[in-house]
């Protein structure tokens, strides 16, 4: 491997990104920077780091001076024998050997060694995730133990399953851990007197000196901080409580959904706020080079109901009166989330072509000029210098679009040349033009009353208010601290009565084609199945990330993607469909990996080639996330990679035509048969204990077994179990009659239109062993 194949410009094909994007479905180690590859190229970088050596084209770590390295290719022979080393350490199931390679380290590391292991190594590269899982399964001593005996235990716990399919538990886990840890409350110093306060702010992190002992990530106990820390500050017998103690809390014990308090002193308050992110090192910056992002609700002064600790961070969750009177400091009007009147809000209009942020991820930060090309003063140059650092900014699409899709802060006030906004939430359902001059209150907004020309302006408190409350109609504020309940395989097995050996074939479909047609009799669950189907993939039942539609004849592309609608005045309007609304949901999730769920019932009944129109092929697998510009609109679209569909068809519909072949040759058909042979529903059966139920049910078997042996019906026509599904408090045998007579009865006389007296026997039999 050469230096140029090895981190190149181009980086689709560098062995850098097949390790961190190309295989990231075998685990992802997304995050952080270039500098975890040891070298890299780059194109635009501040040389400033002292812990980086450059030349015109490369990057490397100081550090490998000390093995020989003087120049960029000594730098990458040095990475390259290490990369060979853990290889070889991955075939040999030498797991101690990958541990003691430094010359690259963390996330990193391991994922090579488990791309080089056949499969042997587990594919999860998080020491805090490995530790949170040794800890739930008895590990003795897991918080002192290093990368290599959690894995060796975890390996050894495994047994003979398949490495994905343990992974997968392990997950499901790791999910529940961490839904059981209750959140933390942390007292913080950002910097000796709040010094970087404003960088806190203005960044959406907090911050932690200690730069000398590099990426905090890399200690597996506090014993190995202090030992560096008298090393490094020249203290050989230094206690260093308070600082390793914090030091490891920051990186290893805090974590997203946490409450952090920053002080300012010894009485002072200056802000609260949650933590959103995990541990980061940046070599980047000048100082202060590990973070986690948070978002601060409240920003502020006040007095501490007592003299505050002089630590610069404090696990406080033990001190629950404490925590409740710091909490009682804050009113509503303080938090930004509220967007109360101590901020100002204003309104920002920019053109799509240009620049939108719309397609932006929240954190995305953007500067606007005050002055023109040719250094004239903007004729919104007075707004922009009034807006001051904190201000809320909507964010407004001009043509084509015409809608308010995001909300954005201001993150840097003006300096006379530029200001900065920063995106902090994605509106998913836009406020459209039409709308917002709908509106009496917003009529006298100079955008609304003469939008020409107008590119930002400011607001007064009621037009803040009344278009503040139209965004939060469509967009209600989503609350950080809601957990959505677990729901995993187990569970799905246990409300949907299909073998364990079905579910893990469509689980497994479904994740290979992200097109999944659910197929079958009527009553055998195919609506209910689907929805906890995509609750348990999720692994929780979350329904914002699931969307359902029905189609039916009428059903048109204008409704399932955007056409022209007619309004009340008479004019016709565009209007975006269900599914453009939800792929857009998907597309800006700031996680791309969160799983979204379209559900289509009755797919077969509408004119699927006019519905999905040139969307056909853009739901391919292989082209998500290519761009194909739509009918209606001069917009490029694309169906995202994080978006699955499930349709169901009922087979025993004899109106219906065949379904499209180009539409067919994009799914994969999986038969839900009825599932009188589960375990769930001979659980369920015995439940009743109820005779006639049973000789009831072994007759509707019995008859599923002549329905499908028909030609003219087929195993399409059998009647599924989901019509004897009762609530056990609510059965009695007239709730088993009216099934037999008013569900199965018309069922089967139409099956056999043409042999009423075949018809009129089977279900002269059912009612016989009613009696």
């Amino acid at each position: 491997m050469t230096l140029q194949e090895y981190t190149d410009l181009v980086p689709n094909e560098s062995f850098c990104n097949w390790v961190e994007s190309k295989t990231e479905e075998l685990g992802s180690i997304w995050g952080s920077n270039a500098f975890k590859f040891g070298i890299f190229r780059y194109k635009n970088i501040e040389k400033s780091n002292p812990k980086i050596q450059y030349d015109d084209k490369y990057a490397w770590y100081t550090r490998y001076a000390r093995y020989g390295a003087s120049d960029a290719m000594e730098a990458f022979k040095k990475v390259r024998t290490a990369i060979a080393v853990v290889a070889t350490a991955a075939r040999n199931h030498d797991l101690d050997m990958i541990e003691s390679v430094d010359v690259i380290n963390g996330m990193y590391k391991w994922k090579i060694a488990f791309l080089y292991s056949d499969k042997w190594l587990i594919p999860i590269y998080k020491q805090e995730w490995l530790r949170d899982l040794c800890i739930n399964f008895g590990m003795d001593n897991a918080e002192k133990a290093g990368m290599s005996q959690l894995m060796k235990f975890l390996i050894e716990r495994r047994g003979d399953k398949d490495v994905f399919e343990y992974y997968d538990e392990l997950i499901a886990t790791l999910k529940k851990i961490q839904v059981d840890k209750p959140a933390k409350e942390w007292l913080y110093a950002p910097g000796e007197g709040a010094s970087q306060w404003e960088r806190c702010l203005r960044d959406g992190v907090m911050l932690l000196g200690w730069d000398d002992l590099g990426d905090y990530s890399r200690f597996t106990n506090r014993d190995e901080i202090v030992d560096e820390m008298r090393k490094v500050y020249d203290n050989p017998k230094g206690r260093f409580s308070n600082d390793s103690l914090a030091v490891w809390e920051f990186a290893k014990v805090m974590k997203p959904g946490d409450t952090v308090y920053a002080k300012k002193g010894l009485y002072k308050i200056v802000g609260r706020g949650i933590v959103e992110g995990e541990y980061e090192y940046n070599d980047d910056v000048d100082e202060y080079l590990s973070s986690r992002k948070v978002r601060w609700t409240d920003i502020g002064e006040w007095d501490s109901p007592q003299q505050l600790v002089q630590k610069t961070l404090t696990d406080i969750s033990k001190y629950p009166d404490y925590v409740e009177s710091l909490e009682g400091l804050f009113d509503e009007e303080s938090k930004i989330s509220d967007m109360g009147h101590n901020k100002r809000v204003w309104l920002l209009i920019a053109s799509p072509k240009t620049y939108t942020f719309a397609d932006k991820p929240v954190g995305a930060k953007q500067m606007w000029t005050l002055y023109n090309d040719n250094n004239r003063k903007r004729n919104v140059f007075t707004d922009m210098e009034a807006a001051k650092e904190g201000d809320i900014v909507v964010c407004y699409d001009s043509n084509p679009s015409k809608r308010i899709v995001a909300l954005a802060r201001v993150s840097k006030s003006s300096d006379g040349k530029e200001i900065e906004f920063e995106k902090i939430e994605t509106l998913f359902e836009p406020v459209t033009w039409q709308e917002m001059k709908d509106n009496e209150a917003l009529s006298e907004v100079r955008f609304i009353k003469s939008p020409m020309g107008v590119t930002f302006c400011g607001l007064s408190d009621d037009e803040a208010d009344s278009l503040l409350e139209m965004i939060r109609a469509k967009n209600p504020e989503l609350k950080q601290k809601d957990s959505k309940e677990l729901y995993l395989k187990e569970d799905f097995l246990q409300e949907v009565f299909m073998t364990e050996a079905h579910y893990d074939r469509l689980e497994s479909l479904l994740r290979t084609k992200q097109n999944v047609i659910l197929q079958g009799a009527p009553g055998v669950g195919k609506t209910y199945s689907a929805r906890r189907l995509a609750y348990s993939i999720m692994g929780e039942k979350d329904d914002s990330r699931i969307e359902m539609v029905q189609f039916h004849q009428n059903y048109s592309y204008e409704d399932f993607i955007m056409g022209f609608k007619p309004q009340e005045d008479g004019s016709f309007r565009i209007e975006e469909g269900r599914f453009y609304k939800f792929c857009k949901r998907a597309e800006l999730d700031p996680d791309p990996d969160r799983m979204y769920f379209f559900i289509i019932d009755e797919i077969n009944r509408g004119n699927l080639s006019k519905i999905f129109g040139e969307l056909l092929m853009l739901i391919e697998k292989d082209y998500r996330g290519y761009k194909l510009k739509l009918a209606y609109r001069d917009e490029e679209f694309s169906v995202p990679k994080n978006l699955y569909i499930i349709g169901m068809m009922n087979t025993a519909d004899r109106s219906l035509a065949m379904i499209d072949y180009a539409l067919r040759r994009r799914f994969s058909f999986f038969e839900i048969v009825p599932g009188f042979e589960s375990t769930g529903f001979r659980e369920m059966l015995d439940s009743f204990g109820n005779e006639r139920l049973n000789r009831v049910i072994a007759r509707i078997k019995e008859l599923n077994g002549i329905i499908e042996s028909d030609d003219s019906l087929g195993k399409g026509f059998c009647i599924g179990h989901s019509y004897f599904c009762f609530p056990k408090d609510d059965f009695d045998e007239m709730t088993l009659r009216n099934v037999i007579e008013y569900d199965i009865q018309p069922m089967l006389a139409e099956y056999w239109f043409d042999d009423p007296k075949k018809a009129a026997g089977e279900i002269r039999i059912l009612k016989d062993l009613l009696s």
